[in-house]
């Protein structure tokens, strides 16, 4: 009789697996296709074959855009939500708010919890963390996509998502733009010798037009295309102090345009009080070197908002976001 229940149990498990393959071939044949904006994370796993380990927006979402009767800080660990996506200008989607219901309709995918949330964002995993490839092939992807002080080309993939929300990897692309940060070693970070505190760093960004085809950012001299975002690594929650740039309203002046090849480089002095961030329950702001001198940022460039009857091409005008490399008021470049 034992012999029997454990047959009936290994077979029941072969079952569970079948039903969860066939389902994903489905999806991928069948389900909704959409774009997400991702970069790889760690190209290869000589153990397990050539894989992209991919993060995305999605994987860590601010606690303010979770719909539900209940606080986000309710939520435990492996429980299942759903990210309801949105279009965006282009054939991308981005997150339009989570939510521990089940919608019952639009574009979604279902996640779990994938830890506790303490500091006021929600961490994720939707089983698309992993893609696999051709062998041989993660190294030509560590190439294209450049490693940490070099340009860095985002991968846009391609995802099949069930009626259910479950996502499969369908395929990838690379983005239109690629972006590089460094130090301006010039201008040193730590102790300079003569007993004054590290200063936060002077960045260099650059934005690379890696199409066949012209196309357009925008930037002015407040340098509203680009804002900081903190990585949370501390568990505190910081945002910019200065809010001149919010929102970002595009001028004609302020529109560059990029020819194949072509790169603006921006200089970013993050000591100044444009960079300041204010930390949630403190008071005051100040620079990263004396608010958060533990925490990682990262430049994210977004482009401005295009007002009707502006004399411009919006089909020119790049749409999405763009991550730079982490960095730490130092200027560490992770």
């Amino acid at each position: 009789m034992r012999k029997a229940l454990i047959i009936v149990f290994v077979l029941s498990q072969f079952a569970v697996l079948a039903y969860m393959a066939a389902e994903r071939e489905w999806i991928r044949h069948g389900g909704e296709r959409v774009f997400l904006r991702t970069a790889p994370i760690d190209p290869r796993d000589p153990l397990r074959g050539d894989f992209v380990r991919l993060s995305y927006s999605l994987n860590t979402v601010d606690a303010a855009h979770f719909r539900s009767s209940r606080r986000a800080g309710s939520l435990q660990r492996e429980e299942i939500v759903y990210a309801v996506l949105k279009p965006t200008a282009t054939d991308l989607y981005e997150l339009n708010y989570l939510t521990d219901q089940k919608p019952g309709g639009g574009v979604f995918m279902r996640g779990r919890v994938s830890r506790e949330v303490g500091d006021g964002r929600i961490h994720l995993r939707y089983g698309i963390e992993q893609y696999f490839i051709q062998q041989g092939s993660g190294i030509e992807i560590e190439r294209l996509r450049g490693s940490r002080d070099d340009l860095q080309i985002p991968m846009e993939v391609e995802v099949a998502i069930g009626r259910g929300g479950v996502a499969v990897l369908a395929g990838y692309r690379w983005s239109h733009i690629g972006i590089r940060l460094e130090q301006n070693t010039e201008l040193p970070n730590d102790d300079r010798g003569d007993g004054a505190p590290p200063r936060s760093p002077m960045l260099i960004l650059t934005l690379k037009n890696i199409s066949d085809a012209s196309l357009q950012i925008a930037d002015n001299e407040l340098h509203c295309g680009f804002s900081l975002q903190a990585e949370g690594d501390t568990g505190r929650r910081y945002t910019m102090a200065d809010t001149r740039c919010s929102p970002y309203i595009l001028a004609e002046d302020d529109i560059i345009t990029l020819a194949p090849g072509e790169e603006y480089r921006a200089a970013l002095d993050i000591a100044l009080p444009r960079w300041y961030v204010l930390q949630d329950g403190m008071a005051g702001s100040g620079s990263l070197a004396a608010t958060a001198p533990n925490e990682r940022f990262r430049i994210i460039y977004r482009p401005p908002v295009v007002m009707p009857g502006m004399n411009t091409d919006a089909t020119m005008l790049w749409q999405g976001e763009l991550a730079s490399a982490a960095f730490n008021a130092r200027g560490r470049v992770d």
